[in-house]
C-alpha cells in the first residue's frame, strides 16, 4: 500500500461533500460501507497531529546527532502536545 495520499476533487459530489462536512464538524470517523462492508473509514484532518507526528518521525533518523537530554525533550513536548487518535473499529460483518 502506497504511504503517498492522492488527492480527489469531491467538489461536485454533493452527498459526499455533505458526510465530509459532517464528519469535520463533529470531529468522528465515518465507516464507509458497500454491501454491509467497510470499504474504507472517512476520519477529520487534524493538521497538528500530523505535525507532531512528522516532528517524531524527523527525530527518527537524527538520534546520532542530538545529545540525549535534547532529545528526550522533544520527544516529550511532541507526546504532549499531540491529541490522542479517536478510537475506530473495522467491523468485517
Amino acid at each position: 500500500m502506497s504511504r503517498t495520499l492522492t488527492p480527489l476533487d469531491i467538489s461536485t459530489m454533493s452527498d459526499l461533500v455533505q458526510i465530509v462536512e459532517e464528519v469535520a464538524a463533529t470531529k468522528t470517523p465515518r465507516e464507509l460501507k458497500r454491501d454491509n462492508k467497510i470499504v474504507a473509514v472517512l476520519m477529520p484532518s487534524d493538521t497538528k497531529r500530523k505535525t507532531s507526528i512528522q516532528d517524531a518521525l524527523a527525530l527518527a533518523g537524527a538520534w546520532k546527532a542530538i545529545p540525549s537530554d535534547d532529545m528526550e525533550e522533544r520527544l516529550y513536548r511532541i507526546r504532549h502536545e499531540s491529541k490522542p487518535t479517536p478510537p475506530f473499529t473495522l467491523d468485517e460483518a
